[in-house]
């Protein structure tokens, strides 16, 4: 019963649009360094334009889902990867990503390999289309023509990853928000438009698309955990710089690695029952 009490309260507050906001407020009350009322600097723009990029995906779901309705497992699974979102985006552990560049890799890793594919598992697009209308197929046709292709989705990401860890880029986005939050935008879209691809539809590319893009994160990885000189402007010494490749090369692609296990062992069995 109290379970049931609990999911009808979580339903009034999404139906009536609150919870996207009750969320953001949970995440800012221990974001002291990222908090969006304590601090409202020039250097937490990328967080305030970021959490109102969320917020406003936050209540187009919920919007979306009164006139489509999800499953209650994919309804609950996607009020959750975003308050995971959110997390990471408001930083509630005290200003850990802002302390070198590793800490900045496990943030973009994050983004890229936990929140796209848990968002790509939980099918939001009916609603965000229910919820946008015309407007919305007009804006998402590219994005869903380019979904049907894992490899160029895959390359669209690598290109992404590539340009903002280049030095010149990466110090870019560091001494500028705006560039910054156009950084964190592409890391985001990039990412899901690539998990959709693999994730959200049975394609034979999806598995040479995850093993390319495995393969590509490791030689970048590696090339920053092998290189002799400081790269980054947030570096406190080279050692850093080293840690960020070795999370980029070893964990950082165990998502891609497992996904393609996946996308083989589904290939197998279909060709095994054929």
């Amino acid at each position: 019963m109290r379970w049931l009490s609990l999911s009808r309260i979580l339903r009034m507050i999404c139906r009536r649009g609150w919870l996207p906001i009750i969320g953001m407020f949970m995440q800012i009350g221990p974001a002291q360094a990222h908090g969006l009322i304590e601090e409202t600097s020039r250097a937490r723009l990328p967080v305030i334009f970021s959490g109102l990029l969320l917020a406003v995906l936050w209540l187009g779901y919920c919007i979306g889902a009164r006139r489509v309705r999800p499953t209650a497992g994919r309804w609950l699974a996607f009020h959750g990867v975003s308050l995971m979102a959110a997390s990471i985006m408001f930083d509630p552990l005290g200003g850990w990503i802002e302390r070198g560049s590793a800490t900045h890799m496990i943030q973009h890793l994050l983004i890229m390999g936990v929140i796209a594919p848990l968002y790509a598992l939980t099918r939001p697009l009916p609603q965000w289309l229910a919820a946008m209308g015309r407007a919305g197929r007009w804006l998402f046709k590219p994005l869903l023509h380019l979904s049907h292709h894992p490899i160029w989705a895959g390359g669209l990401q690598g290109a992404a990853i590539w340009f903002w860890h280049a030095p010149k880029f990466y110090n870019l986005a560091l001494a500028n928000p705006g560039w910054h939050f156009v950084e964190h935008a592409g890391f985001a879209l990039g990412a899901g438009i690539f998990w959709w691809s693999v994730l959200g539809r049975r394609s034979a590319t999806a598995l040479p698309a995850l093993l390319f893009t495995f393969m590509h994160m490791g030689m970048l990885g590696a090339l920053l955990t092998f290189a002799q000189t400081p790269l980054y402007g947030d570096m406190l010494d080279l050692q850093d710089q080293q840690l960020a490749g070795l999370i980029m090369w070893v964990p950082g692609g165990l998502p891609y690695l497992l996904a393609g296990g996946w996308c083989g062992l589904r290939w197998f069995r279909k060709h095994a029952q054929a």
